[in-house]
């Protein structure tokens, strides 16, 4: 039986600082599950056939993680949009391919809403009970802003900040103080994200995919650019995580490499 994996959408009052809550079940369980880099942080909440395992804060990630997910396992978390989560936390640069517990940010805080989320009905409960927790430590300011919008990158980054009437040395330094990486990095890995998206969505379809276009559609200066860019937060080439994602659905091409890659690999 394949995980069970569900969204909720956080209130309006948390709409600009969470992404979704989410939860995922393991029947099976899922050996080497791999989890790529997506510019959040999340909090997570583990309990292993009903008993709670942990509280943690998971990073952000600059490389894919790999983990065994046990049968039995129910994990139940809070995704926050890219930059967001030092509203919350303000250690939150700290954490980049990290995971700590809640507990030492929270404090007390952060034992008893373990013990509520282990009472907790279900997701729908549980989000509840993250609502109720979650208060933004600031009102939003400038630099947030700024970081509401970097996920769309058919905005400059430059025209982004200018536009903010912060300076581009000012707004470096903020970010890399709220996120842990500079502004250009976080917007790679948005980008990253946001061609992995668009790569599952053709996933489906046996037809080769236009590696040109794909690159180009995602703002890629070129094809190389983008294999560049894709093996080094996927820890693998477009065309054997395609190959993967139609194997678990049993669609298989032996042509899913990008030309530029097939050379490389040819040369080597």
């Amino acid at each position: 039986m394949p995980p069970a994996y569900h969204e909720l959408r956080p209130s309006p009052r948390l709409a600009r600082y969470v992404e979704c809550y989410w939860s995922r079940e393991e029947g099976q369980g899922t050996p080497s599950h791999c989890i790529l880099p997506d510019g959040c942080v999340d909090i997570l909440f583990s309990t292993q056939n009903r008993e709670p395992v942990s509280l943690t804060v998971i990073g952000l990630m600059t490389t894919p993680l790999r983990v065994d997910l046990t049968a039995g396992l129910s994990m139940f978390g809070v995704r926050f949009r890219p930059g967001m989560a030092e509203a919350f936390f303000r250690q939150a640069a700290v954490l980049s391919d990290r995971t700590e517990p809640l507990e030492n940010f929270w404090g007390s805080a952060a034992r008893l809403l373990s013990e509520r989320l282990a009472e907790a009905a279900g997701p729908q409960h549980m989000a509840g009970i993250m609502e109720e927790s979650l208060r933004p430590l600031e009102p939003p300011d400038s630099v947030r802003r700024v970081l509401w919008h970097l996920s769309d990158s058919a905005l400059p980054l430059d025209r982004l900040i200018s536009e903010s009437g912060l300076s581009a040395r000012h707004f470096r330094r903020e970010c890399l103080a709220r996120t842990g990486v500079s502004p250009k990095y976080l917007r790679r890995i948005l980008r990253f994200r946001a061609t992995v998206e668009r790569i599952r969505a053709v996933a489906l379809n046996p037809a080769q995919p236009s590696w040109a276009q794909l690159a180009a559609a995602c703002n890629y200066y070129d094809q190389a650019h983008f294999i560049h860019d894709f093996q080094e937060f996927a820890g693998s080439t477009p065309g054997r995580f395609l190959q993967s994602l139609r194997t678990q659905s049993g669609l298989e091409s032996k042509n899913d490499e990008p030309s530029e890659t097939r050379k490389s690999n040819r040369l080597h």
